[in-house]
């Protein structure tokens, strides 16, 4: 996956897990219909919540070869 090749609106997210990361909750989402371009790995989204629900930040993943996808 490169920036401008994929519609992000065309994305489709499906949450595959929640974790506790020591400040809240981490929830990884799998993208359905992309796969990363370097390896044909699924493409994972990280959103990192404080322990109130509310979204500290996000990054965008390579689950095969963990390369940083965060545009």
């Amino acid at each position: 996956m490169t920036p401008g090749t994929v519609d992000p609106d065309a994305i489709v997210w499906t949450h595959v897990r929640t974790e506790d990361w020591g400040g809240g909750d981490e929830h990884t989402y799998r993208a359905e219909n992309v796969e990363h371009a370097g390896c044909g790995g699924d493409v994972h989204q990280v959103h990192l919540h404080d322990p109130l629900g509310a979204l500290l930040g996000a990054h965008t993943h390579c689950a095969e070869c963990g390369e940083d996808l965060t545009a």
